[in-house]
């Protein structure tokens, strides 16, 4: 057995572990570990199981070749509200790069019948990320006014979003859009319903404009853009948006489906209040404590396609979980706890 040496980076990293915390628990000497890492001696054969019980995946994983991608590449984007510790932003990166892999595994042999697609748009083709946002919505064949389950969409356009807890509130998401598969969009668990939306929506737009494409300063800009207007079209949203207030805010919400400070937000954005009113309105908002727990929270969006590529694998294609856990390297006790029924028909995943 071949340790790749990126593999085992990947998955202690995974866990939040240095090689001083992996020596701790696995009784190896650190030395061993380094230059196992840095490719200049195996790691012996003898000790891959322990070292893989304790990173928690299967020996079998440590020897796969896929590429790692990190936050810098072109196919990578995150949205992060502060700064982070470089160890725990590799940690994440790490999660999402294991978690992508293991879509692909599980993809194969698996065809997703879908309707939509999600389109690419050179940002210099059009004129503003809103235009592109416009194309979009054309493309999916949106109805006028709010955008309905847009993980729903997502899915049904070849996408996958997951769930998942990053351990904190300041990262909200991460995409990526892999050769050979579809986009992967993982969101903050933590995130409320409302804004689950609008960061899904902005994770869109970088997939829709920026995949590929060499980073730009204005990318954040100009997905934030795109989000307004794919979520909030200013040719319908305008009307609503006069005289807008906190109350307003508020009664507006359920139906665009969207956080009150983000309606705010676009209503400085279009010119129908000033900058001024905005920030007023803001630090209400925080000082009513809205900024972190909106009222009136809307129902959430579940993904489906993930957890519904594991429910094919277990009762159509009859894999034991032992089975399916060493296919995509995990341990048994994880796969168990990912696997759940299906709750949504509207998706159609068929036999490859």
């Amino acid at each position: 057995m071949t340790i790749n040496p990126r593999m085992l980076i990947l998955a202690r990293e995974a866990q939040g572990l240095t090689q001083q915390d992996l020596a701790k628990a696995t009784g190896l000497a650190q030395s061993t570990l380094s230059k196992a890492e840095n490719g200049l001696r195996p790691l012996p054969e003898a000790d891959v199981p322990q070292v893989a019980k304790v990173l928690k995946v299967t020996p079998d994983l440590l020897t796969w070749q896929e590429e790692v991608y990190g936050f810098g590449s072109a196919s990578f984007f995150h949205r992060k509200q502060q700064s982070l510790s470089q160890r725990t932003l590799r940690k994440i990166q790490a999660r999402v790069n294991l978690l992508r892999m293991r879509l692909v595994r599980l993809s194969d042999g698996i065809a997703v019948d879908t309707s939509l697609t999600i389109p690419r748009i050179d940002i210099e083709d059009v004129e503003t990320a809103a235009e592109a946002a416009r194309r979009v919505r054309a493309a999916w064949r949106l109805p006028m006014g709010p955008v309905p389950n847009l993980v729903n969409i997502v899915e049904a356009a070849g996408g996958t979003v997951v769930l998942r807890d990053f351990e904190t509130h300041r990262i909200n998401a991460i995409s990526v859009w892999h050769p050979g598969s579809g986009p992967l969009f993982v969101l903050n668990s933590e995130l409320s319903p409302e804004r689950q939306r609008f960061v899904l929506a902005h994770e869109i737009g970088h997939m829709v404009m920026h995949e590929g494409e060499p980073p730009r300063d204005t990318a954040e800009k100009e997905a934030d853009s795109f989000a307004e207007e794919l979520l909030m079209p200013a040719a319908e949203i305008s009307k609503d948006l006069g005289g807008i207030d906190v109350r307003k805010a508020a009664a507006l919400k359920p139906y665009w489906r969207v956080p009150m400070q983000s309606l705010i937000i676009r209503a400085e954005h279009l010119g129908i209040i000033s900058t001024a009113r905005s920030r007023s309105l803001h630090a209400y908002m925080n000082k009513a404590g809205y900024l972190t727990s909106e009222p009136a929270p809307l129902q959430r969006e579940e993904p489906q396609v993930y957890k519904e590529m594991l429910r094919i694998h277990v009762e159509e294609h009859d894999y034991l979980v032992r089975e399916l856990a060493q296919v995509i390297g995990m341990t048994e006790d994880d796969l168990a706890d990912e696997i759940s029924p299906p709750s949504r028909r509207g998706l159609r995943l068929v036999r490859g």
